[in-house]
């Protein structure tokens, strides 16, 4: 597939494949979590879009769709090592930035900031357990990046950022 391919996707059961950032299109099969697609720093796709509206239940099934990276937000430890081996046993390269709550720090963007730069050749799968948490990191990087503040908090809510996210986030902009 191609990385930057725009046009209209259908999945195999001729449903068309949403290519718009929310958390309904972030969503994994079951309580697996969030994920989007990162194919250029900046800018991020639903995964289904990238995975042409295939539900992806395991890290072996993103390789065939051009992922080289996977980046694991807040996933607690013992998870998040079980994730690195199938990761790393497939070739990938693998991240995690361990976050609790829901807010990473300003470090914890700077650090994700840099990943996403750093792997930009490639196509990365950013996962998070939560919406909320997928939604702030990816606001605060699109700030990290000089994208306009209010744009970047549209597209974080949209995502799932809620407003006590949102508060953080302006708060630690106002203490700049």
């Amino acid at each position: 597939m191609n990385r930057h391919n725009d046009a209209v996707l259908t999945a195999s059961d001729g449903k068309s494949v949403p290519q718009t950032l929310t958390h309904k299109t972030s969503k994994l099969p079951g309580r697996m979590g969030y994920a989007i697609a990162i194919p250029d720093p900046g800018r991020a796709i639903p995964y289904l879009q990238a995975t042409c509206g295939r539900q992806i239940n395991r890290i072996a099934e993103l390789k065939i769709f051009g992922f080289e990276t996977v980046i694991d937000l807040g996933t607690p430890e013992k998870t998040a090592r079980l994730h690195q081996l199938e990761t790393e046993a497939l070739g990938m390269r693998y991240i995690s930035i361990p976050i609790d709550g829901l807010v990473p720090s300003q470090e914890q963007v700077d650090d994700f900031t840099q990943k996403v730069i750093d792997a930009s050749k490639d196509m990365l799968l950013v996962y998070a357990p939560s919406s909320a948490l997928l939604g702030t990191m990816w606001a605060a990087y699109r700030i990290n990046l000089g994208a306009p503040v209010e744009f970047a908090i549209n597209q974080g809510k949209k995502m799932g950022m809620g407003p006590n996210q949102e508060a953080t986030l302006r708060n630690r902009l106002r203490n700049k």
